[in-house]
């Protein structure tokens, strides 16, 4: 019985990494232009980057670890995303594109958590959206969207900015504190994860 469970085990391992890689390179054959239009020197470098984050995203599920998990899903995504930039734009310039950092890891943090905890918990709920918007917000600056300087833009309006975040976080405080039923679906208790262990968090 234990062969078989081992034999079983080793079966379903290879079956998640035929899966990661067969849904990434669907991914890339989808989305890149003409073969023609591709630099192969840095189209080379990017895969190279993609498989190896892939692989780590591989090893962070076999381990069972949650933290490694979400930071290697993310670090692959942006391989992903630097891939396809550089396909398609050419040398992607780094100062216009790094808010999707910032976007990529809100984004994310929401399933991951979903999946952690089967349920929509504040804890990672909040910190997915602020991370998303600000990411957004950031982009505002590098395209030039937003004619002011970001050092210039945060060094005038930072006091306001900490006073709502503080006014908004005591509200939400005193929100849950009393009408928890606001909040139908975010709850904060325990519960058995149904990804990883508790011990991973």
């Amino acid at each position: 019985m234990k062969v078989m469970a081992k034999d079983n085990r080793k079966f379903q391992n290879i079956l998640l990494a035929l899966g990661l890689f067969l849904f990434l390179a669907g991914i890339v054959t989808a989305l890149l232009p003409p073969v023609m239009q591709i630099e192969t020197y840095h189209f080379a470098l990017n895969c190279a980057l993609v498989v190896i984050t892939a692989a780590l995203v591989y090893f962070s599920l076999l381990s069972q670890n949650a933290v490694v998990f979400y930071v290697s899903v993310n670090f692959c995504l942006l391989s992903l995303a630097y891939l396809l930039l550089n396909a398609r734009l050419g040398d992607v310039p780094i100062k216009e594109y790094w808010p999707l950092v910032v976007i990529v890891f809100g984004i994310t943090l929401l399933p991951v958590g979903r999946f952690h905890y089967k349920k929509f918990r504040t804890l990672y709920v909040i910190p997915s959206a602020a991370l998303t918007v600000l990411g957004a917000f950031f982009f505002l600056f590098t395209f030039n969207i937003i004619k002011m300087k970001m050092r210039v833009f945060f060094s005038s309006f930072m006091p306001f900015i900490l006073i709502a975040g503080g006014i908004s976080l005591i509200v939400l405080y005193y929100v849950r504190l009393n009408a928890i039923d606001k909040f139908p679906t975010i709850q904060d208790e325990d519960d058995e994860p149904s990804l990883f262990s508790e011990e991973d968090c």
